[in-house]
């Protein structure tokens, strides 16, 4: 399953969503900022999907807080997010294929993107780019898998990489303030995972890369009028 933390830190995105459409509202008062923001924001719950592209790589699902930024034109414009979720891998160590551990990866990224309204229809395409903090988490019969074969673990880590992620949204707005929506997004990174031994160090690139979907429903002021 994803990680439980991860998925409740996807809310941080709210507030970096809050203060990215506070930024372009300078020329306007405190509170009327604040109703800027509000108006725009849908918060809600949904589950996501993960499905890795590597044969090494486990694939999760969970509940998420799910967000949404109300577009009420169609245009261009920038826009940024958190992607935190955890992947368990496993390796082939002499004849078995045995657990290497979990893969934390916490992604900030930034992008460009474009929204289009239909109706009650609103969907967008973005591109995003930016850099996940990794940590792993070894399994404990990793170091005895590799003794059987004749070695001894020292350690094995991974490092931080850098993502690339297009994605897609199609939102549907059920009522005034409630929508509903599906995305589909690809996740590309390459962490090294090093592999340390008495023979010496090992380094290989761990394929992280991820196909990632997401439904959900938010519920939204929408006070400012189209």
């Amino acid at each position: 399953m994803a990680n439980s933390s991860a998925r409740l830190i996807q809310a941080v995105c709210f507030g970096i969503g809050t203060m990215t459409f506070a930024t372009q509202a300078h020329a306007q008062t405190p509170n009327d900022t604040l109703d800027s923001a509000v108006a725009h924001v849908g918060v809600g719950a949904g589950i996501n999907f993960y499905r890795p592209r590597s044969s090494e790589a486990d694939s999760s699902e969970g509940l998420v807080i799910a967000y949404r930024w109300h577009a009420f034109h169609s245009g261009w414009g920038p826009t940024f997010g958190l992607d935190w979720h955890t992947t368990d891998f496993h390796q082939i160590v002499g004849p078995s294929d045995v657990p290497l551990g979990s893969l934390r990866m916490r992604a900030l990224y930034g992008g460009f993107g474009h929204t289009k309204r239909f109706g009650r229809f609103t969907a967008s395409a973005n591109i995003f780019a930016g850099y996940s903090f990794n940590s792993l988490t070894v399994d404990s019969g990793f170091a005895p898998a590799l003794a059987r074969s004749g070695t001894s673990l020292v350690s094995v880590g991974v490092n931080d990489s850098g993502i690339v992620k297009p994605e897609v949204a199609v939102w549907y707005d059920v009522f005034k303030h409630v929508g509903v929506g599906v995305s589909a997004a690809y996740l590309y990174t390459r962490p090294e995972e090093t592999l340390t031994t008495p023979a010496g160090v090992q380094v290989r690139h761990l394929n992280a890369d991820t196909w990632e979907f997401a439904t959900g429903v938010t519920f939204g002021v929408w006070k400012k009028k189209e």
